[in-house]
């Protein structure tokens, strides 16, 4: 059975998680690291486009809507006194230099975008990130500046995206470890549920495969357009009733043969 194969029965069948018990530690490590890679690819797939769209509306906004400005000892000036606001299919882009819009007023927006005269605030599905001026020290930028930057950024991203991906890859699959890990030591206390003695290694084994299920729902969840309460939860709650589900599919011992 082939590494693919492994792969879909793990999706359904506690039986065929059973039986990989005997399978090696190399090929189970392996298995984990192949896991993570087709789950990754919805999320990376969306991250690689989130990343080019709004780099693209950036440089669109900088350089045909918002108008001249420049930053200085941590602050936004610009000829333009009277606050701006940009509408750009479902995003809100707000440029305001003078002070009249502050934080509390683009906290109770959506998917907005505001450079106001001391932050830049970032409203965007319920979730507010800020970033003063000031936190970068005592910097002096014009528009034109930026669209260097973001010109020149633009060009590295063919670079830095797949570099960025690597690593959210290696760091998912290092905690991915780990909840085995976790998985494993719950599998210990419940093996009494399985009809055979299990050691170590074959629970362990086991948990590796337990997670697939889990693993995927959760891969799908991150790209949903919506946050789903109790992802965590249902995660743990899945993998736990697949682990159960695997003990009681364990083949039971043949009892002796009664001699007469």
């Amino acid at each position: 059975m082939n590494i693919f194969q492994k792969f879909l029965k793990s999706l359904y069948s506690p039986m065929y998680i059973g039986r990989f018990r005997f399978q090696g530690i190399g090929k189970t490590i392996g298995y984990v690291f192949f896991l993570m890679l087709i789950t990754s690819i919805p999320v990376s797939v969306l991250f690689t486009n989130t990343i080019f769209s709004t780099a693209n509306k950036v440089e669109n906004a900088l350089s045909e809507e918002i108008p001249d400005f420049q930053l200085q000892n941590g602050q936004l000036h610009s000829e333009q006194k009277e606050p701006q606001i940009y509408e750009h299919e479902n995003e809100t882009i707000v440029f305001d230099a003078s002070g009249e819009i502050t934080r509390e007023d683009i906290e109770q927006e959506e998917n907005t975008t505001a450079l106001l005269r001391e932050e830049v605030v970032i409203a965007e599905d319920g979730t507010i990130q800020t970033f003063r001026y000031d936190q970068a020290g005592n910097i002096q930028l014009s528009k034109d500046d930026i669209l260097t930057f973001a010109d020149t950024l633009s060009g590295l991203f063919p670079i830095l995206i797949p570099v960025v991906l690597l690593l959210l890859y290696l760091f998912s699959t290092g905690l991915k470890f780990i909840g085995i890990f976790a998985l494993t030591l719950f599998g210990l206390l419940i093996r009494k549920a399985a009809p055979i003695r299990l050691t170590y290694r074959q629970i362990w084994i086991i948990c590796a495969y337990t997670v697939t299920l889990p693993t995927v729902i959760s891969a799908l969840i991150d790209v949903l357009p919506f946050q789903l309460p109790f992802a965590f939860t249902l995660y743990w709650a899945i993998a736990f009733f697949m682990l159960y589900n695997v003990y009681k599919k364990l083949p039971k011992p043949k009892n002796a043969a009664v001699s007469e």
